[in-house]
């Protein structure tokens, strides 16, 4: 079992196959659509990790509105596969239904408060997990945006 996370850097090892590239080139090529979603700063999972945050269960009904974004990648081309693409026609991308069904809901899921909404930083296979095994709740972490720029690089 694994969890999801992205690396030691938004960014880094995202995809398991797709050439590194800068944060600055990968914030290029991501679709509008995330550029939106995401906050506009590097950060390192292992620091958000650091953080006291408290773990608490949150509506997966509140984050499925991210399964429509092109969050993973696909034969080394990042931001081409959502994870709703995956919930239809599972067969058609194997590593990623594999990774759903693999993660571990014991860890939470990790979060962001920001513009309005909030936005999973670490941990969309484990919410696909238990959206696809029906629950209603998932444990999470949710940081400031002030917190995650503090998990900067």
């Amino acid at each position: 079992m694994t969890i999801d996370g992205l690396g030691d850097t938004f960014g880094a090892e995202v995809d398991r196959v797709a050439p590194d590239v800068s944060f600055d080139e990968l914030v290029a090529m991501m679709p509008e659509a995330l550029r939106e979603v995401f906050p506009p700063y590097r950060w390192q999972l292992a620091k958000l990790w650091e953080l006291d945050l408290k773990v608490e269960p949150v509506e997966i009904a509140d984050l499925v509105w991210m399964f429509d974004l092109p969050l993973w990648q696909l034969d080394g081309d990042r931001f081409r596969v959502t994870p709703n693409q995956v919930a239809e026609t599972p067969m058609n991308f194997r590593a990623h239904y594999q990774r759903v069904m693999d993660a571990d809901l014991d860890f939470p899921i990790n979060l962001v408060a920001y513009r309005g909404r909030l936005v999973v930083l670490d941990g969309v296979h484990r919410l696909a997990k238990a959206h696809f095994l029906r629950r209603r709740w998932i444990e999470a972490t949710i940081a400031t945006a002030t917190q995650l720029r503090s998990c900067a690089v």
